[in-house]
């Protein structure tokens, strides 16, 4: 892909021409050098040294952050803005589901960038510093409206093993969804099976049920596997009922 096709792509896939003229746009292109990775690899890592923004061209990534899924990108998108902040580290992993080719802008690349176009490169600052604020306060949940839609996966205990069964047998499907579960199947998925929450709640007699209830009640939720135990008690058996 030439200056000229790239140029083309981001004007079209992503959100730079909204903020961007046609030349300067051209400008980051001309800046952009092409990298192709296998499945698998991971790209970017929470806490190295962010000297580098990345643009995903073609394939899939996933970002997560502590085990939790963040989001998934489409074509188009960057990520490792920090690039563009004052943190100097990265504050989430990024890693290749499927085979991809990025576009990367290196620090010193950008230096020739405000060289070349003192008065683009400022912009192009901004704007990558503002996203990456943005997506820090959706992860610390300031000002953040979830739009997602999640398939739930809960287990009471005596049951976890029932539900890990059925990762296992349905791994590849239940990669489609945005997986919401407590942190310990959570856990216990990753383990077992590699699969990452998108969103976790509390266990259920803290009040795990009632959240993913309320979650249903946001129309956050497109489908509920649970698998139940009816013959213990459980002490927070009307948050069940009512789930």
């Amino acid at each position: 892909m030439d200056t000229a096709a790239l140029t083309q792509f981001l004007s079209t896939t992503s959100k730079l021409a909204e903020h961007f003229s046609p030349s300067e746009i051209a400008g980051l292109s001309e800046q952009l050098s092409f990298e192709s990775y296998e499945a698998g690899t991971v790209l970017m890592k929470e806490g190295e040294p962010a000297c580098s923004l990345l643009l995903l061209i073609s394939g899939d990534i996933r970002l997560t952050h502590d085990q939790i899924e963040l989001r998934l990108l489409q074509p188009g998108e960057f990520f490792g803005e920090s690039l563009f902040t004052e943190e100097g580290s990265r504050f989430a992993n990024a890693t290749s589901t499927s085979p991809v080719t990025i576009a990367r802008l290196s620090l010193n690349h950008f230096y020739k960038l405000v060289e070349q176009a003192p008065v683009a490169a400022r912009k192009f600052k901004q704007f990558f510093a503002a996203h990456h604020l943005n997506e820090v306060h959706e992860k610390e949940g300031l000002s953040f409206v979830d739009h997602r839609n999640y398939l739930g996966l809960v287990a009471h205990n005596e049951m976890k093993d029932s539900l890990m069964e059925f990762a296992r047998t349905h791994t590849e499907k239940l990669k489609r969804f945005h997986l919401v579960a407590t942190g310990t199947t959570g856990i216990k998925l990753y383990q077992e099976t590699g699969l990452m929450l998108s969103r976790k709640v509390a266990s259920g007699p803290l009040g795990g049920d009632q959240a993913i209830g309320k979650m249903i009640s946001e129309n956050n939720i497109l489908g509920l596997v649970f698998f139940r135990d009816p013959l213990s008690a459980h002490p927070h058996h009307a948050d069940i009922e009512a789930l």
